[in-house]
């Protein structure tokens, strides 16, 4: 269970089997990484990432399919 004091968002951040997350990355609340997913180094999540692909960036988005 995670909550931002910069928005008092709230919820759980889900990882999913086998996903992996880069260093200094950073996972809004209520944040789902899906399966087999890839989260680069230094990004900042602040949206589903769906199953088997990889994700980067301010904010992260999908650029590829894995």
């Amino acid at each position: 269970y995670s909550e931002s004091t910069i928005d008092d968002k709230q919820g759980k951040i889900v990882l999913k089997k086998n996903c992996r997350i880069g260093a200094n990355s950073v996972i809004m609340p209520g944040i789902t990484v899906g399966e087999n997913s890839i989260v680069g180094a230094f990004s900042f999540v602040t949206q589903d990432i769906p199953a088997n692909v990889v994700a980067f960036g301010i904010p992260a988005k999908v650029k590829r399919s894995l």
